[in-house]
């Protein structure tokens, strides 16, 4: 069953990223960069880049997220900090009927995380790799533009396809479903 989502996922992002020839640019600003923090498990601080994306009635991106990731794995008696990467590639809708990116939205995002922990603690040293995969990331937000800056408060769910922890990492311990909320600063060119 996992390979039948993980082929349903590749598909899907690959039609996020067909392109469209017949797209009119004209004088529009089509990409936007934002230093973006989320909270989530794991939380996540890096840059997004957002680029015009193809045209069905309504304005459509497409999102490329780059993040360190930072998690907390808690085990009743002790917990750890972990440190990684998040890559997340995805779609917006938006939902006005002028040509700016702003408004209301939605987006879903194609994810991958790998986070590590290496810690010593009073009963012995605790080493371990969580991953995880993601094709249900659901999203909902809303982009206010002041000129060419940007202010992109957001909120949504993930599903993790989790992969076998390594090491003292065990899974059962990790939610499936989590609930992300976060914010963008952009600047759009």
């Amino acid at each position: 069953m996992k390979k039948f989502f993980t082929i349903a996922a590749i598909m899907a992002s690959s039609i996020i990223f067909a392109q469209d020839n017949n797209s009119d640019k004209k004088n529009n600003k089509i990409t936007t960069i934002s230093a973006r923090g989320m909270y989530s498990e794991p939380s996540q601080l890096g840059l997004s880049f957002e680029f015009e994306g193809l045209k069905w009635g309504y304005k459509n991106t497409q999102i490329v997220n780059i993040s360190y990731g930072i998690m907390n794995y808690d085990v009743g008696l002790f917990d750890v900090d972990g440190q990684g990467f998040a890559i997340e590639i995805g779609g917006r809708k938006y939902y006005n009927k002028g040509t700016k990116l702003e408004g209301l939205y939605t987006g879903n995002y194609l994810s991958y995380g790998n986070i590590k922990f290496d810690e010593d603690l009073m009963f012995g040293k605790f080493d371990g790799t969580y991953s995880y995969f993601s094709f249900f990331s659901p999203e909902v937000g809303f982009k206010m533009t002041f000129g060419d800056f940007s202010i992109d408060p957001f909120i949504g769910i993930m599903w993790k396809i989790e992969v076998k922890g390594k090491g003292d990492i065990d899974n059962k311990y990790v939610d499936e479903w989590t609930p992300r909320g976060g914010l963008k600063i952009g600047y759009t060119f």
